[in-house]
This record gives C-alpha cells, sequence and structure tokens, in this order.
C-alpha cells in the first residue's frame, strides 16, 4: 500500500496545479485534502494516515464546537489559529479544546506545519508539541515542497515506515 498523506490546508483549492501536481506525478502516495477542521478530523477519524501536513490557519467548518472558538476569535484565521488548536487537540489530547478523544495513531514524528507564519511566531507551540519538521510559505518555494516534506517525515521514521503497519 502507499503512504497515505492529509494536506489540512484551507487554500489547497488555489495551489492544486503548483503543490499537489508533483505528488500526484510521483504516484508513491494517497493525498487526501482537508480544507477545514471539521474535515480534517472526520477523514483522520476514519483513515489513518502516515503523514499530516498542517496550516496554521484553518476555518472550522461546520462542527459547532470549532465555529464557537473561531468566533471568540473574531472569526479571524490569523488571530484563531485554529491548526495550533488542532495540534495541541491531537498531540496533547487537550479535552478543554475539543471534547472528542483524538485518534491514537497521531504522532509528532509524522506532522509537518506548512504556514505563512515565521517561525518565531509560532516555533514555542511546535517545539511543545514536538513538530520538528515546519516550512514557511513563500512566494519563491519550490513547487515540490510538499512532496519534499512528506518524503522527509516518512524517511525520519524508517524509511517510508508506515504508521499503521
Amino acid at each position: 500500500m502507499k503512504p497515505r498523506v492529509l494536506w489540512i490546508e484551507d487554500s489547497a483549492q488555489f495551489e492544486l496545479a503548483s503543490l499537489v501536481g508533483p505528488i500526484y506525478y510521483d504516484g508513491n502516495y494517497d493525498l487526501d485534502i482537508a480544507e477545514d477542521v471539521t474535515k480534517a478530523i472526520r477523514l483522520m477519524s476514519a483513515i489513518r494516515y502516515d503523514v499530516l501536513i498542517v496550516d496554521v490557519r484553518l476555518p472550522p467548518g461546520i462542527d459547532h464546537h470549532w465555529r464557537k472558538m473561531y468566533e471568540k476569535a473574531g472569526s479571524d484565521k490569523v488571530r484563531a489559529h485554529l491548526g495550533l488548536r488542532l495540534l495541541g487537540w491531537l498531540l496533547k489530547q487537550e479535552d478543554h479544546i475539543f471534547h472528542e478523544t483524538p485518534p491514537s495513531w497521531v504522532l509528532p514524528a509524522h506532522i509537518a506545519v506548512f504556514t505563512v507564519e515565521s517561525r518565531k511566531e509560532i516555533g514555542k507551540c511546535l517545539d511543545d508539541y514536538g513538530i520538528t519538521l515546519y516550512n514557511q510559505k513563500s512566494a519563491g518555494h519550490a513547487d515540490t515542497i510538499l512532496l519534499e516534506m512528506i518524503r522527509e517525515l516518512l524517511a525520519r521514521n524508517g524509511n517510508g515506515a508506515r504508521l499503521n503497519s
């Protein structure tokens, strides 16, 4: 089986051709995309992924709890940082963030963060969560950046060893 990848990114539809194209062309990964927190949680509840690539700025989706959290932040993706809150729930099992139990298979070593926020802005959270692979979005990044992040995470975890094997 091919390694499973979940990219949690609100603007994925705008980046499909440039960033996802190399992944599909490579043909070695099964890729799913979640454009909001609700969809990401639903996918992770149903499927074990080998790689999660998470944006920090995410909309809540239809789940009432995440919508309420988003509204408390002023419905501003920048200030809400729902991607970081999602990571806190997944990795620290912070039940004050979300009432459901996170999938037990999620590990920091299988997560990368790909966002416009600088390492200076979110580095402490990433360190607290044990996430070591981070890339900042910029106008000049290579079209293969997502593919490179996938490969790096899988290589770090045993030459492509599957999370759920």
